[in-house]
């Protein structure tokens, strides 16, 4: 739990210094749009990082593999990892830190259209 908070604060951290850098300065508006992409950004890695883990990736690059493939090179590519032995982290970090950014987001949202 303090790992997350840890990595919460300092996503925060970055959204108010790219938010302060921006063009409209550190304005609510600034810290909406800037957090979409930090949390949107966390949250697509996290996806991305979930599917390879589950095995959905692996019938596409198993085809993929026996289609490219050269006919001296079949042994070869048969023997190479499966993309979901590759990826051993865990989503939950990028999950359990973009969706609290998010819900940030949302309750800035509701301020601003006040």
């Amino acid at each position: 739990m303090k790992k997350i908070t840890l990595f919460f604060l300092i996503g925060q951290l970055i959204i108010f210094i790219l938010s302060f850098l921006s063009k409209g300065g550190l304005s609510l508006l600034s810290y909406i749009n800037i957090s979409f992409y930090i949390g949107g950004l966390l949250l697509l890695a996290g996806g991305f990082i979930y599917i390879f883990r589950t095995g959905s990736f692996d019938f596409f690059t198993s085809s993929m593999r026996k289609v490219l493939s050269r006919r001296h090179m079949k042994e070869e590519m048969e023997t190479m990892r499966k993309p979901s032995e590759v990826f051993s982290a865990s989503p939950r970090l990028l999950f359990l830190t973009g969706i609290p950014i998010l819900l940030c987001m949302l309750v800035a949202m509701g301020f601003f259209y006040r």
